[in-house]
């Protein structure tokens, strides 16, 4: 079986972790899914994020996956950069960064969890700060 958690969250700052903490109009629940104490897995991850450019500058993108119920300790990853010479409000096409399972249930996310253990997900902005930048990010958990 497997459920999914979106969280979403602004970063304002370069190197400070951004707590992702909302859920649109629902108070989310930060707890892994599944049987309390079981064992289950985090087997894709989707990301979408756009910042506003309003310095110059470049900036890295990424998430950090923590918590008491992250089996082998925190986890960091990638998922993104921008920035530029020029500073701009221009609109910019977003398409979401997706890592692990595919539709045929192959792929190479496997992040062992704990159900019901906590789970604390963080969004940061390395480098340059080049403004802010909106993102959401949806953890699909496989459990029992």
């Amino acid at each position: 079986m497997s459920r999914t958690k979106t969280l979403t969250g602004s970063v304002t700052a370069v190197n400070t972790a951004t707590s992702l903490t909302a859920q649109g109009s629902v108070t989310p629940i930060l707890t892994i899914p599944g049987t309390a104490g079981g064992a289950n897995k985090i087997v894709r991850i989707t990301v979408a994020c756009a910042g506003d450019y309003l310095a110059l500058g470049n900036a890295v993108y990424f998430i950090r996956i923590g918590g008491s119920g992250i089996k082998n300790g925190e986890q960091d990853i990638v998922v993104g950069a921008g920035g530029g010479q020029i500073v701009t409000t221009a609109q910019a096409e977003v398409i979401p960064f997706i890592i692990g399972k595919n539709s045929i249930g192959e792929g190479d996310v496997d992040i062992e969890v704990t159900g019901g253990g906590e789970l604390i997900l963080q969004a940061e902005m390395a480098e340059t700060d080049i403004g802010s930048y909106g993102i959401g990010v949806t953890l699909e958990f496989e459990h029992d």
